[in-house]
């Protein structure tokens, strides 16, 4: 029986797999992250047409309203006016 306590061993050698595989894993890193970059800007852009689409779809509708107002008022303003011929 070995009666020495096992001893850690650390080598100050890197071997050629280390280093690849430590390239690969950045690279990896670095591609993942442009995708989340190129997302992010995507959905940033998506968010701002959609808040542009609304702001032009609620001038429209405040335009709509102003019409029907008017048209409204002459409808109104019609039949007064055939109610005050007809007393």
């Amino acid at each position: 029986m070995n009666t020495q306590p096992e001893h850690w061993h650390l080598s100050k050698s890197v071997s050629v797999t280390q280093i690849v595989s430590i390239i690969l894993l950045a690279a990896g890193l670095f591609i993942w992250g442009s995708d989340i970059e190129k997302g992010i800007t995507a959905n940033t852009q998506a968010i701002q047409h959609e808040s542009d689409l609304r702001s032009l779809e609620q001038k429209h509708i405040g335009e709509f309203k102003d019409e029907i107002r008017a048209r409204l008022q002459r409808i109104d303003n019609n039949l007064e006016r055939l109610i005050e011929r007809r007393e």
